[in-house]
C-alpha cells in the first residue's frame, strides 16, 4: 500500500470509530439514562444503548395455561387493546399487534418499567412506559415516555388517569 492509500484507510477507520462513539453517546443521552461516564462506557463497549426497565410481573406462571389447541390466561377483567402507528413504542408495539391489559387496583400496582395506557390531557389514550414515580402536593404521579421518543411525555400521570397495565402483546 502506498502512503495515500494508508491515509484513506486510516481516515475511514477513524470516521467509523468516531461515528460509533458519537451514536452510542447520543443514544444514551436521548434515552435519559446517563448520569455519568460509566453509562457511556458500558454502551460503547457493549455496542448497545442504555437499558430500558422491564415491566413488573403481573401475571404469575400458574395463571398461564398452554394446551395443544389453545392458550388460556387466567386474568380477571382483562382489557383488550390495539395500537396505532405512532412509532412511539416501536418495536414493542405497532399497528396490527393486540394487547391485553389489567386494571390496577391501587397506585402500588404500578412500577417503573410497566407499560401503561392512560387518558391524556389531549383527549386520547396513550400507551407508554413508566420511567419514574414521584410525589408532589397532589400525591403520586408517574412520568412516562415512549420507548422510541427522545423525551418524556409532558404531563404528570395520576392514578385516576390510568386505564390499564399492559401484561401481554400478541403479534
Amino acid at each position: 500500500m502506498n502512503r495515500d492509500q494508508l491515509i484513506v484507510y486510516f481516515t475511514i477507520i477513524i470516521a467509523v470509530a468516531v461515528g460509533w462513539v458519537g451514536h452510542s453517546i447520543y443514544t444514551d443521552l436521548s434515552n435519559e439514562q446517563i448520569p455519568a461516564i460509566p453509562g457511556i462506557t458500558r454502551s460503547i463497549l457493549s455496542l448497545s444503548s442504555a437499558e430500558i426497565m422491564s415491566p413488573q410481573d403481573h401475571i404469575s406462571e400458574d395463571q398461564i395455561k398452554v394446551y395443544d389447541d389453545r392458550v388460556i390466561l387466567e386474568i380477571d377483567d382483562p382489557i383488550w387493546s390495539s395500537f396505532t402507528d405512532s412509532n412511539s413504542m416501536d418495536p414493542l408495539l405497532d399497528i396490527g399487534a393486540n394487547g391485553i391489559e389489567i386494571k390496577p387496583d391501587s397506585e402500588d400496582d404500578i412500577h417503573i418499567g410497566d407499560v401503561i395506557s392512560y387518558h391524556s390531557i389531549n383527549g386520547g389514550i396513550v400507551i407508554h412506559r413508566v420511567i419514574e414515580i414521584n410525589r408532589d402536593e397532589e400525591g403520586i404521579y408517574y412520568v412516562v415516555k415512549g420507548d422510541n421518543n427522545p423525551i418524556t411525555d409532558n404531563e404528570k400521570i395520576r392514578f385516576k388517569d390510568i386505564q390499564g397495565i399492559l401484561v401481554a402483546v400478541v403479534y
